[in-house]
């Protein structure tokens, strides 16, 4: 496979994320609000922010040289991760939004991908950008995923915990004490 093809491949896949949040976004439509989060606006909008670094190192990756294999195996990390990912907005169904606000008729998830981790669209998104690292053999990418990604993904989770908490109560503690945060098999 070409470096041609391996860019555009690790593209479509962020597409398939890209895509589910914006066809979960006109499902969703409009409803109340339950409650409103009060977390900062760079909080509340991390899922188009966090993929900023991405698009910067699509454009220019700062390229270093890695093996043919190596970039193969960045590119299944990265499809893999972004079916993870989208299978976790769509599990989500009219619950999903980019906001941390729960809205009339948002359910707890606890199962899908929700009973392996509590945020699998976060996995999804840091392994996307790991693999995508990888496939188009950017430094800069990798380094970006390292500095910027991980740290406003851990930010971004600890608000939604806050979030989650207030809006199910002992329902999410007990929840929380069964499923790890972001590591599958974690404590």
């Amino acid at each position: 496979m070409d470096d041609h093809s391996l860019r555009i491949a690790v593209l479509l896949s962020a597409h398939l994320i890209f895509l589910s949040a914006g066809a979960l976004r006109i499902l969703r439509g409009q409803r109340a609000h339950l409650l409103v989060a009060d977390a900062p606006w760079w909080i509340q909008y991390y899922p188009p922010l966090v993929w900023v670094p991405f698009v910067v190192a699509y454009v220019q990756p700062l390229a270093i040289d890695l093996d043919q294999n190596l970039r193969l195996v960045g590119l299944a990390i990265a499809v893999a991760s972004a079916i993870f990912a989208a299978w976790a907005m769509w599990s989500l169904g009219r619950s999903y939004g980019i906001r941390m606000d729960v809205f009339a008729g948002h359910a707890l998830k606890t199962d899908g991908p929700y009973a392996l981790v509590r945020h699998p669209m976060y996995l999804g998104i840091v392994l996307f950008h790991l693999g995508a690292s990888l496939a188009m053999e950017s430094a800069l990418l990798l380094i970006a995923t390292a500095f910027f990604v991980v740290p406003f993904t851990a930010v971004r989770i600890g608000a939604e915990e806050k979030v989650l908490k207030d809006a199910f109560g002992e329902r999410y503690v007990r929840y929380a004490e069964r499923v790890p945060a972001l590591i599958p098999f974690g404590a």
